[in-house]
């Protein structure tokens, strides 16, 4: 038997303790629409919520052959969430390392991060390739919906799908406006006491005769955060201001067309170590000044029935800077950093009929994007990170074909050309063909089954084929790697879902999803220690030179599962996620964050109030192959209470209750080992008009 069937075959034999031991709950929503009551305990996480990220087209995140998870307003506003990891690391396999810093947290899917991903909001993609620094500066206040796709998505987006998809969508003006009301609002302030964090947030929305407006407007301040470690050096700097606006504007002049503007900007100014991930040892400290500002426009069509046409013409304009000035002495060089996006799409959906048992959905289009990088050192080209430009072009199509109500088939092709033009440096350009293929069965209605396969690719970004660091006072140093190939990814995947009603006591639901997946990845670019340098001051000893290089082949495999239970005003849930992976050649264990689990418990009492407990586990990581990479296992908690009423809502929440003292399994940036942060007291007042 093969090493991948004995995966497979071990895998599924894991499914049934993957659904007892993880459960999410999904469904206090639909009891408030079914009983009027607009207070209704919300979910901790979302099975059923309706997604269009797994394929492009409106489907039940439940139903899609395909591991996503959705988070929505309400589990931001119960967890107080003020980064976007406060909630989304509670998922199944998505992690956020570089400790407690907003500023350094990147999202990573099935441990893969960075540019593995594809991070979109609102339907443009941010491609800034972050490195040390967060690729995505977005405030909570303005998401409506987070949808998070695991596993490769290049057919549905093109390259950087390996890991999967983080789409986020922001709040629009049926999120603000009480039912049958024209003009409303809502205005918040907040407190954390862990990092000293007052908030205040200011919404307001109007509607009239087809057209809709919506403004956004957040301010934070936010000072030193304290670790649970105790005692001197339990505290890190992280000083700074942010501000943060949403406009956006919907025009419906009919039923067929539907005409969006936006317009994003999130500004923050911090004092802290240039590398944000940084620990209280690390010397060097500057003034971050980081700006992120975005335009989008799009048309929403269809004919009357949605038969012919179902489409959206989109384009955006994402531009991020990032500004560093030292404040040590001698004092390094003031640095900056720019990534521009522009992008465009165009796609349709085609719905007919080749037989009265079989339906088709046929989704096509075209998609285009060009990133322009434009990095500068005391007011010089940056010899660490290159300027340079990437430009991409693909096209797909798929079909979603319904046979006989019971199955499922999709298939996807997607063709995708993409040119890499460093400053410099001689350009680099390829071609990739990616295919995909899911089938579901539904034997019955409480039983639902699904396999798929999947290609991805990914090009290597300029940093990675380009950056050079090359000095002594450095923690480390890293090498350029023109010769860099593209990384291509073989993804099988096998999973359920169940569905019952009336289960335990009358009125109760229950929704399980689970998948398990085996990957073979091409050329997989890893980090890897290439030599070693003595530092000088402020630094001391001996320090690493990495260099990005591939892996001739890599495997990786695991799974997540999510349950979901809801009675009466109990819900109830826990989330788990498996992942290994390691070099075919040499048996070294690669980069795999930690098994995980995530309960969730959350109950309404009487009319107002609502209980709410989650916990996260996450087992040690010691198998690691690079040895500075492992962790500690570790346990938190987190206890809320909310307060709502008619026009005002009071959240009380205490994170971290026990003040445990913990690092995550991080990213690159292995060296700086940053405590996460300890118990914080947060208090939220919310009042709607």
């Amino acid at each position: 038997m093969t090493r991948l069937s004995t995966r497979l075959r071990a895998s599924w034999l894991a499914i049934p303790g993957l659904l007892l031991l993880s459960a999410a709950p999904a469904f206090a929503q639909q009891v408030a629409a079914q009983t009027g009551d607009s207070h209704a305990a919300s979910p901790i996480f979302q099975l059923e919520a309706v997604t269009v990220t797994a394929t492009r087209t409106a489907n039940s995140g439940f139903d899609v052959p395909a591991s996503v998870s959705t988070v929505g307003r309400e589990q931001l506003d119960d967890a107080q969430a003020n980064t976007l990891s406060t909630v989304l690391r509670t998922l199944p396999n998505v992690n956020f390392g570089g400790g407690p810093r907003p500023a350094s947290q990147s999202p990573a899917i099935r441990g893969l991060l960075g540019p593995r991903i594809i991070l979109s909001v609102d339907g443009a993609r941010r491609n800034n390739d972050g490195g040390v620094n967060t690729p995505l500066l977005l405030d909570p206040d303005v998401i409506k919906q987070v949808d998070v796709v695991r596993g490769p998505v290049s057919a549905a987006y093109g390259s950087g799908g390996l890991g999967g998809v983080m789409a986020f969508e922001t709040i629009g003006v049926e999120d603000v406006l009480a039912p049958g009301k024209n003009v409303g609002g809502r205005i918040k302030a907040g407190y954390r006491s862990a990092n000293g964090e007052a908030s205040t947030n200011l919404t307001g929305a109007a509607r009239t005769q087809g057209v809709d407006l919506l403004a956004s407007v957040t301010y934070r301040d936010y000072n030193t955060i304290h670790t649970g470690t105790g005692g001197s050096g339990s505290t890190l700097p992280n000083d700074g201001q942010l501000k943060s606006a949403l406009v956006k504007s919907t025009i419906t002049p009919n039923e067929q067309n539907r005409f969006q503007l936006g317009y994003q900007k999130f500004a923050d100014d911090l004092t802290g170590p240039n590398n944000p991930g940084g620990n209280t040892l690390f010397p060097f400290s500057q003034k971050l000044k980081r700006r992120q500002e975005q335009y989008n426009a799009a048309w929403a069509f269809q004919d009357a029935d949605k038969r012919l046409l179902d489409g959206k013409l989109s384009a955006y304009y994402t531009k991020f800077k990032l500004d560093g000035e030292s404040r040590v002495v001698p004092a390094l060089d003031p640095t900056s950093a720019m990534t521009a996006t522009f992008g465009a799409s165009l796609q349709n959906s085609t719905s007919f009929e080749t037989a009265s048992w079989m339906k088709h959905r046929v989704t096509y289009g075209l998609d285009f994007y060009r990133d322009t990088a434009k990095n500068q050192s005391a007011g010089n080209p940056n010899s660490v990170l290159p300027d340079g430009a990437l430009q991409a072009f693909g096209g797909f199509v798929q079909d979603e074909i319904r046979i006989l109500n019971d199955w499922t088939l999709t298939g996807a092709l997607r063709q995708d050309s993409y040119r890499l033009s460093p400053s410099g440096q001689a350009a680099s350009s390829n071609d990739r063909l990616s295919p995909k293929i899911a089938l579901k069965y539904q034997p019955w209605s409480f039983l639902g089954v699904y396999a798929s396969y999947g290609e991805a690719f990914r090009a290597p970004t300029l940093t990675e084929m380009f950056g050079n660091l090359n000095t002594t006072r450095a923690l480390f140093n890293f090498r350029p790697n023109p010769s860099l190939k593209p990384e291509t990814s073989k993804t099988k995947e096998a999973g359920l879902t169940l569905a019952f009603d009336d289960l335990f006591a009358k009125g109760d639901s229950l929704r399980a999803k689970a998948t398990i997946f085996t990957e073979d990845v091409k050329d997989l670019i890893s980090q890897q220690t290439i030599g070693t340098y003595r530092r000088v001051a402020p630094f001391s000893g001996t320090g690493l030179i990495f260099q990005q290089r591939n892996v001739a082949n890599a495997e990786r495999w695991g799974g997540e599962a999510e349950i979901a239970y809801t009675l009466d005003d109990l819900t109830l849930g826990l989330a788990y996620s498996r992942l290994r992976a390691k070099d075919s050649a040499t048996g070294a264990n690669l980069y795999a964050p930690p098994d995980k689990a995530s309960l969730g418990v959350q109950y309404r009492l009487g009319d107002s109030w609502t209980l709410r407990y989650v916990g996260q586990a996450a087992a040690a990581q010691h198998y690691d192959s690079t040895a500075l990479r492992r962790r500690d296992a570790y346990v938190t908690h987190d206890v809320g209470v909310a307060y709502d009423r008619d026009w005002y809502r009071v959240d009380l929440g205490v994170t971290n209750l026990f003040d445990k003292a913990y690092v995550t399994y991080q990213q690159s940036q292995a060296d700086t080992y940053s405590y996460e942060e300890g118990r914080s007291v947060n208090v939220t007042f919310t009042a709607r008009f």
